[in-house]
């Protein structure tokens, strides 16, 4: 019987989704952080749950043949410190074409039909198109960065090698600037003080950076001295907005954003698409791996120009848009005010007309469809999944295939398990949307039988 703080050796069998390594213990379970397969380990437990129990890598008593040096100097190892090492990553000490292998078991552990190879990203570092760095410290000294894992603790990350070269030299020279103008950071357990957040968002495909500085209160001192410092200095920031959350959340952005700077708007090109993107919109973070994720849902839907296409969760219309040049006509479903004002406008932006979007819930919008107009379902839900009602429609109304994009393969694997009633697997392609961490995008082509 395991007991906290008990060191056993164990060797690492495989990674599962989440990113931790896991390994078999007098037929006890053990879950690993930052462990690779073949492994040999010295680990601590540091959790014991009826059916399995966690533990902390001591030593590496033999190192995978996959393991490998993290090249970022805050990425966990043996040596960082216990408390000040960044969350951010989870696989920075796994070779890359390993990563892909064993992010494509991940998947295939999931699902009794074999599904291809994960698509890999041509760049698996500096592909993230936005940061969102915390800020904490003091007036004396700010610090930015990112949460220790599973914590609130920040980790002053000064070149974060997910983030393009520019990204990081913008960031250094805003927190020389916070420090310089001895901006207050916002302390979350006091729920005072002034800066909460700092967000940068990217365009690739047009080298237009935008800037949002969100905090507790309606003023931030010197904020225009900053902006006309950081705005000389770097000509590819296009735009600054000042966000305001007063509330006492985990939640970055407030309801309230002002331009102080520039243009309303960056734009962003997938495929032959222009999006506008807002402060506040959601775009994916990999530009280049999200036209991958495109390509794939196009490639499944197999489309002939002929199709009637419903997008359900179609946020700011990225897929929606991206499919329209090739269907008859698309409808997009979207619960958020925002991202549906988004997609209208990008719409427009591109001149395409054959998009049509509703603001309302899933649940409540698809029993009111004419499903019999409809070719092909799309569904891109958050992590959670969809929800029970949304599987009870499409199994009730039955279009003829359904493409489920998802960024958890368990709660993919469970959908698709109570659509398989009526519907059979045709294809599954993981995509790597997110190098160096465990997080896996994947598409599935879902055929009617009944």
């Amino acid at each position: 019987m395991l007991k906290y703080g008990q060191k056993i050796e164990v060797k690492i069998d495989k990674i599962i989704t989440g990113g931790d390594g896991i390994a078999k213990y007098e037929n006890i379970v053990v879950m690993v952080p930052y462990a690779v397969p073949k492994d040999k380990l010295l680990v601590e437990i540091t959790e014991i749950k009826r059916n399995y129990a966690r533990g902390k890598i001591v030593s590496i008593l033999s190192p995978s043949p996959n393991r490998i040096v993290p090249p970022c100097p805050i990425h966990y190892t043996l040596t960082s410190n216990p408390c000040f090492y960044c969350g951010g990553c989870d696989f920075q000490m796994i070779k890359y074409e390993k990563q892909l292998e064993f992010k494509t078991k991940i998947v295939q552990d999931f699902f009794d039909v074999p599904i291809k190879s994960i698509l890999p990203a041509p760049n698996p570092f500096g592909y993230r198109n936005k940061v969102q760095m915390p800020i904490g410290g003091s007036s004396k000294k700010v610090f930015m960065g990112f949460f220790h894992p599973q914590s609130h603790r920040i980790v002053d990350v000064r070149n974060c090698l997910l983030e393009t070269q520019l990204a990081n030299k913008i960031i250094s020279s805003v927190r020389d600037l916070i420090n310089e103008y001895k901006i207050q950071p916002y302390n979350e357990d006091a729920n005072r003080g002034v800066l909460r957040h700092i967000i940068l968002r990217q365009s690739m495909a047009f080298n237009e950076v935008m800037l949002i500085f969100v905090s507790k209160t309606n003023f931030i001192s010197n904020l225009r001295e900053i902006t006309g410092k950081i705005t000389k200095k770097f000509p590819e920031i296009v735009s600054i907005y000042h966000n305001i959350n007063f509330q006492r959340t985990n939640v970055i952005f407030g309801d309230k954003s002002f331009k102080i700077f520039g243009k309303d708007t960056i734009r962003e090109k997938i495929g032959n698409v222009v999006f506008e993107i807002s402060p506040t919109s959601f775009f994916q973070v990999n530009t280049a791996q999200a036209a991958k994720l495109y390509d794939v849902i196009k490639n499944f839907a197999n489309l002939k120009g002929t199709e009637n296409i419903i997008d359900v969760y179609s946020g700011c219309g990225g897929i929606t848009l991206y499919l329209a040049p090739y269907c008859k006509s698309i409808k997009g479903i979207e619960e958020v005010a925002s991202a549906v004002a988004d997609a209208i406008r990008n719409a427009r932006i591109n001149n395409i007309r054959n998009t049509y979007f509703i603001r309302g819930n899933a649940d409540y919008t698809l029993r009111k469809m004419d499903f019999t107009k409809y070719n092909i379902v799309i569904l891109d839900p958050p992590r959670a999944g969809c929800s029970e009602d949304v599987i009870k429609v499409l199994l009730r109304l039955k279009p003829q295939k359904i493409i489920y994009t998802s960024c958890n393969p368990a709660t993919l694997a469970r959908d698709v398990k109570i659509l398989s009633q009526s519907y059979k697997i045709n294809e599954i392609q993981p995509v790597d949307m997110f190098p160096q961490t465990s997080h896996i995008e994947c598409v599935v082509s879902l055929v009617c039988i009944s």
